[in-house]
């Protein structure tokens, strides 16, 4: 039928305001209280000592900011399309003389404006406010033009991804529900690949993925990143895409809708099973997920698997028939069942992937890290390493990781990450990670570890230039006044020493034994570099001493009141609150024990002890300092002991 009626009809125009004007007063109030009003309580009055300059506008009770740009457009378009999920609504809107095309234009185009005039006018109000007050000092006119124009950019996305589900679903709430499940869904659905992916292929980084700007995949995470971050271009422009995109679809589907689906879960057939299955494989994966993290073991992830995909499925059955009775409809759970099975098989029978190890003349540089980093422009990443030797060095301790799997999946007495990346010559980049226990990989460790391109290209101090430094602090344990070295020449010459103790420093699991000291290092550029003044450093002592800053450096026996030391096993779930506290009060009221007073013995037990008693070792000791009533608690290893303490308790 011809349409008879205009899109710019002041009833439609009134009813579309008497359905989601209140949603614009609302949305307006809040921001108002967010930016506005804050910035009048912030920057009225006269003391100007406390006014703090602000990055923009979404410095301003960010956490309301960001709840009602995510939920108001979604409830907007929820109201706003209401008509299509009542049936008497639907029929009625669908037999006025317009086309859907018009309908779709007109709805979703008024609605946008009722969501942008809040906007706007805060943005107007803003911009009075900072004339008036004079805020140049704090904040800029461009930032409340850069704040507009990204708040409506996400009013825009987050709006048009709302309409886009009224267009597939019958029901208001089913749509909110799966506006933001699309919202989230490119980040969480990735975030469950990845993990999974790394239960089932052997060396699969998926810590490493994780962590590399996997929040930029959801809007919703991306714009909680705002308050300390801006937007790129880049982003602007995919964002706009994304707008579009959703805009055409929407219509397109709108233009395929049957009448007839209001009230239904799903509006299309063909989207049930697309639903139905969705469900039950992002339930399986988070089943998987959650029972892995919970016991680590692969009866326990398949047993996950199993539960999330049976609720997964059930739940949507439930979703899609309105109703709790559908366990005998099963059927397709069958089959879901026999995929996933064949899927679990191939991904477990991938070998090329698990055992792949590039050959040497692949390779242009290969990066080791015992720590999974985000960013390889970071002062601390660690940097690859070029020279041939070591890229074959950290080759073979990669075959022996992938020799010893099945030792490597069960339980370890100590355990760190071995993140492996590969640059190839091709341009491409292989990168594992996995899970080890570095004792069972000493050898292989220690050759890498000792080499010098790996500590200049691990180790932050190597990276400052000397001419840069303003001070080295030492602190030795628990004073709180430490040694100062500001002096250009001492400076020089205490890098350069700390540089040649750390390129002749083996590399060790032991625990640390001996006198300790943290190092800090200040910089002009404002940067920390810290590191520990051990008691293997002799040059570095032996320089401290003919300087005679030794005893401020370090601890010696006149810092200490006594040493009580005890043969007794004394285990870390014996206390269940304050367990140092207790432990040290256990120790020295307790009647088996060697109360220590002597400088010399003192010394020659400062010199052994090891730190922290979890590592469990035969002798246990609480230092009592000078000081502040301090105590630490410090152990000796069979090993170590001095001689004195080994023969009080025999």
């Amino acid at each position: 039928m011809p349409s008879k009626i205009s899109l710019c009809n002041k009833e439609m125009i009134l009813q579309v305001g008497r359905n989601i004007g209140w949603i614009s007063v609302i949305y307006f109030l809040a921001l108002f209280f967010a930016i506005p009003l804050r910035i009048m309580m912030l920057y009225s009055g006269d003391d100007y000592r406390y006014f703090m300059p602000a990055e923009g506008l979404f410095d301003f009770e960010f956490a309301i900011q960001l709840i009602m740009i995510i939920t108001v457009p979604v409830v907007m378009a929820i109201f706003l399309y209401r008509f299509l999920h009542v049936k008497q609504a639907a029929d009625l809107m669908h037999s006025l003389p317009l086309r859907r095309e018009q309908l779709f234009h007109f709805y979703t185009l008024t609605g946008f404006v009722f969501l942008v005039i809040p906007v706007i006018l805060i943005a107007l109000i803003t911009v009075m406010i900072h004339s008036a007050l004079d805020l140049n000092l704090y904040f800029q006119l461009e930032d409340i033009f850069s704040w507009t124009g990204i708040v409506i950019l996400y009013n825009a996305v987050f709006f048009l991804s709302g309409v886009l589900m009224a267009m597939v679903t019958g029901i208001s709430v089913v749509q909110g529900v799966l506006t933001f499940i699309m919202l989230l869904f490119p980040a969480g659905f990735t975030l469950l690949i990845i993990y999974n992916l790394g239960l089932m292929l052997y060396g699969f980084p998926s810590d490493y993925f994780q962590i590399r700007n996997i929040e930029y995949l959801s809007p919703i995470s991306h714009l909680a990143l705002l308050e300390s971050n801006s937007i790129t271009a880049k982003a602007v422009l995919i964002y706009l895409f994304i707008v579009a995109a959703a805009y055409i679809l929407s219509l397109l589907i709108y233009k395929k809708r049957n009448v007839e689906s209001a009230s239904e879960a799903i509006a299309f057939k063909g989207l049930k099973k697309v639903f139905k299955f969705g469900v039950a494989f992002c339930m399986t994966l988070l089943g998987g997920m959650y029972f892995d993290a919970m016991q680590n073991e692969f009866a326990w992830l398949l047993f996950g698997y199993a539960a999330g995909g049976i609720i997964g499925y059930f739940s949507a059955e439930m979703v899609l028939q309105k109703t709790w009775r559908v366990f005998r409809s099963g059927k397709g759970l069958v089959s879901y069942a026999v995929v996933l099975a064949l899927l679990i098989m191939i991904t477990q029978a991938f070998t090329p992937y698990e055992k792949k190890v590039p050959a040497l003349d692949e390779i242009k540089s290969v990066t080791y890290a015992n720590q999974i980093y985000s960013d390889p422009n970071d002062p601390y990443a660690p940097k690859p390493l070029f020279q041939r030797e070591n890229i074959d060095a950290v080759r073979e301790f990669h075959r022996r990781i992938i020799q010893n799997e099945k030792t490597n999946e069960q339980t370890m007495k100590s355990q760190e990450n071995a993140l492996i990346i590969y640059q190839l010559k091709n341009g491409d980049r292989l990168v594992r990670q996995y899970k080890i226990d570095p004792n069972d990989y000493e050898p292989q460790l220690k050759e890498i570890h000792e080499s010098l391109e790996y500590k200049h290209a691990h180790l932050p101090v190597f990276n400052l230039k000397t001419e840069d430094i303003t001070s080295i602090r030492i602190n030795k344990r628990m004073t709180d006044v430490p040694l100062t070295i500001s002096d250009k020449e001492k400076i020089k010459q205490a890098m350069s020493i700390l540089r040649k103790e750390l390129e002749q420093e083996p590399y060790t699991l032991d625990y640390p034994v001996g006198n300790m000291s943290s190092i800090e290092i200040l910089s002009s550029i404002n940067q920390y570099e810290n590191l520990e003044l051990k008691q293997s450093y002799s040059s570095f002592i032996n320089w401290l001493e003919e300087n005679g800053m030794l005893e401020e450096a370090m601890v010696t026996p006149e810092d200490l009141e006594y040493i009580v030391v005890t043969n007794e096993s004394i285990k870390a779930d014996e206390f269940k609150e304050y367990q140092d506290e207790e432990f040290m009060n256990r120790i020295l009221k307790g009647k088996n024990t060697l109360k220590i007073t002597d400088d010399d013995k003192m010394g020659a037990a400062i010199q052994k002890a090891g730190y922290d008693w979890y590592n469990e070792e035969p002798y246990t000791a609480v230092f009592v300092y000078k000081t502040g009533n301090l105590k630490e608690i410090r152990t000796f290893s069979d090993r170590d002991v001095p001689a004195y303490i080994e023969q009080y308790f025999k």
